[in-house]
């Protein structure tokens, strides 16, 4: 484990750029399935006719840049404390403290707050409501 541990209040006040953010991881990790789709396609077009393609080089390069613009977004999250948890549907989670033991705060996309922890072990489908503030670090 690495990073800063967060109150539901600070990860809470990120939500507006986090929000920005898990919208571009979304729709960006659609281009780069698509792109690499219509790549695999092409490459299968050439396997079959024996041929090469400009067209291959090209969408070779549409997967590289659809890449590099994913791995930035996945950056940037890292960069403000936040793991991606979940590409398709935007699930950033933040170190967090649940009554002494270090967890994930969970957050997914269409969410208007932090409302939600589970163990580092453990996945979005054992996700918890938080504990009242009192009890939360």
């Amino acid at each position: 484990m690495r990073g800063k541990i967060f109150t539901p209040d600070e990860a809470n006040q990120m939500l507006p750029l986090i929000r920005r953010i898990a919208d571009d991881i979304v729709g960006t990790y659609a281009l780069v399935n698509d792109a690499l789709k219509a790549y695999e396609a092409e490459k299968g077009r050439c396997e079959q006719s024996g041929e090469e393609s400009l067209e291959l080089n090209r969408r070779d390069a549409a997967v590289a840049r659809a890449l590099d613009k994913f791995q930035a977004l996945i950056e940037e999250v890292e960069s403000l404390g936040g793991t991606v948890k979940d590409y398709e549907h935007g699930g950033i989670d933040f170190y967090g403290d649940v009554g002494g033991e270090i967890v994930y705060l969970c957050w997914r996309r269409g969410e208007d707050e932090i409302r939600f922890w589970h163990r580092l072990e453990d996945g979005y489908s054992k996700r918890q409501p938080l504990p009242t503030p009192t009890t939360v670090s």
